[in-house]
Formats: C-alpha cells, structure tokens, sequence
C-alpha cells in the first residue's frame, strides 16, 4: 500500500517490485518507467541496460522493427549505415571498429549497456538511428492514402490486447476505456489554446486506464513499456505524474534501492512537464503521457508510387495514456473536478475568445 503523504502528493510505494516477474530487465525497467514519468528525452540517456539478444529484439519490437522479419533485419543494417555517414559527415571523432563493423547490428544496444571505450559510440549511434527511422516513419505517414481512422483502429486493437494481457498476468485493472476525440473537440480545444495549432494536440486518441492500487499502476506502467510501447519514444515535455514518487519507492526497497543508484543522470530541467491544463482543477491527479507510436503498414504500401525499402514500413501516430488508481479516479470524479464542470469552464472560455473578451 502507498505510504503516508501529504494529501496531493505522489507517493511512494511499498511493494514487490524487485520480485521476479515485475521488473524482468532491473534497471531498464525503471530507466524506462521514470523516463515515461518525467518525460525526458532518451537522446540526453548516456547508457542503455539491455541484457541480452532477447531482450534487444524486444526493445527493436517496440520502436516498429521485427528482428525475425528479414526485411526489418535489413531496415536496421540500413539505419545503421545511415547513421554512420551522418556521423561520419558532423563529428570529427573515430568511432570504434565494434560499433562500426558489428556482426550483428542488435549487438549495438549491448555495447550501449556495457562501459568500455564503445560504449559512447554505440549510444551516438543509436540516437541517430532512432531518429532516422522517427523521421522517415513520420514522412510515410504523409504519404500514405489511408484515413487516419484505419490506422487508430489498428493502435485500439494493439492497447485493447495489451490491457488483456495485463489483466491475465494478475495486475488489477479496475477501468479501462479508449476514446478518439470529435471534430467538434478538436475545435474547442484549439479555441481554448493561444497557440491554435492542430498538430499539437496530443490526445486526438487517448486511452484511460484506471488500476485498483498505485501498485498495479505502476507495474502496468512496467507491461506497457514491454509489451506495447517504444519507450525511446514518448514525447518530451508531455508527460505529468502527480501519483508516484519514484525516488522514495526505490529508496524504501533494499532491493531497489541498488537499482535507484544506478540510474543515470540525464539532467532533466526542473519544471520541463507540459503546459498545466487551466480548465482542470486543482485537485485532479493522475499520470500522465504521450507516444509517438509505431504503426505497421506493410499492406498499405504497395499502393504507394515510387515506395523504396528505405521508407520504412511503419508510420507514427500520437497516442495518450492517462493512468490513476481507483482511489485517485473515485476524488477526480468528485467536487470542482468533476468532468462537466472540466467543460463547463472550457466551453467559458471559448465564448470569451469568440466574443473577444478575457485578452
């Protein structure tokens, strides 16, 4: 149960955490957990913890590479070139021959967790290469001739599976619901906006998961990392975590508390969170943040003229998650922030804006 804290404060939690089966990867587990917490960038991570072949092609999985297609096997030798004449054309330095010439171009994520010489290199890599494949999945996205309705379905089925999966495994999901914002909703929300900008809004698809405990919230936050989203790519600057405090949960386990000691320091700039939301109140808690999820469209580009393999074969959509436990979900329901006066005091403000007022 979460220990004692100042009504509105994340807690820290008291739990299994370290117990087999919750935290399969250690310390990746967690690297990845804080960064979708606070919402950091993976390009300032110094290091990764992957510990081995197995657990690399679960990580390639989720940023949209299937290490047992040999098509995505050729994907990633390409990045990797790519990423080495990028390289090769900015930066004066010499990288080293293991992170030039790998046998195996998944034995890059095990150079980046293991220190020697290589390891920076391997990381300088890999950044690159992730933003490579970010890029050119976004530009195919432009591309292709497919309603983005399609492509949402296709995210609801993975996250619907997901939260099956989840349930099966024994973490108690009390609620769970996946809602795509109407035409009408968009506008309001842009309305209620000074920056007016369709492209930032985030929540176009947006999943809600409600878990009894702050327990299973986290060890769903852990699930989803594994078995659903690409870590590496969650959304800097948006994510929001009133509920966990993470470095009192892994100081309160002896267990976990070598794991806390462990984490690199990515220096994260204090108050780097999202914009705060002015129509809530301030009572509503909840975690908070978004993906640039990897969608797989290798039946949709055959109907693209000009399509090389180097376009890649996935496109990325923003997704938002919004998880709190039930406690949490029963005080967000109650009183000032309750949902329809949430609208209420939005649907206030696009009248002001119309009507000129409240500049």
């Amino acid at each position: 149960m979460a220990s004692d804290t100042p009504p509105g404060a994340p807690a820290a939690i008291q739990t299994s955490l370290a117990d087999a089966g919750v935290l399969p990867y250690g310390l990746q587990d967690v690297e990845q957990v804080r960064l979708m917490l606070r919402g950091d960038s993976v390009v300032d991570w110094k290091r990764l913890a992957c510990v081995d072949i197995p657990h690399a092609n679960q990580l390639l999985e989720r940023a949209g590479i299937r290490p047992h297609e040999p098509g995505d096997m050729m994907r990633l030798v390409y990045l990797h070139r790519r990423a080495l004449d990028y390289i090769d054309a900015h930066h004066d330095g010499t990288l080293s021959a293991e992170v030039r010439t790998p046998s195996d171009p998944r034995e890059l994520l095990l150079l980046a967790s293991r220190n020697g010489p290589a390891q920076l290199d391997a990381c300088m890599v890999l950044k690159v290469m992730h933003i490579v494949h970010h890029v050119a999945g976004r530009e195919l996205l432009y591309r292709l001739p497919v309603p983005i309705n399609e492509l949402f379905h296709r995210i609801e089925t993975a996250v619907f599976d997901a939260v099956d999966g989840m349930k099966a495994g024994g973490i108690r999901v009390a609620e769970f619901a996946g809602s795509r914002k109407t035409p009408d909703s968009v506008v309001t929300k842009l309305l209620c906006r000074s920056d007016s900008q369709a492209a930032e809004i985030h929540d176009r698809l947006r999943f809600r998961v409600v878990t009894e405990t702050l327990e299973d919230l986290f060890a769903a936050l852990v699930y989803l990392t594994r078995h659903l989203l690409p870590f590496n790519y969650v959304v800097p600057g948006q994510s929001r975590n009133d509920l966990i405090d993470l470095s009192a949960t892994l100081h309160g386990d002896p267990r976990l508390r070598q794991i806390g000691e462990l984490l690199q320091d990515t220096a994260y700039p204090p108050g780097a969170g999202p914009r705060p939301n002015h129509f809530s109140a301030r009572g509503f808690r909840m975690v908070n943040f978004v993906v640039d999820m990897p969608v797989f469209v290798d039946d949709l580009i055959g109907l693209l003229p000009g399509y090389t393999a180097r376009d890649g074969h996935v496109v990325f959509l923003l997704v938002e998650f919004q998880l709190m436990d039930a406690e949490t979900d029963r005080a967000n329901n109650s009183g000032a922030n309750r949902h329809e006066l949430y609208k209420a005091r939005q649907h206030a403000r696009v009248v002001e804006r119309l009507l000129g007022k409240g500049l």
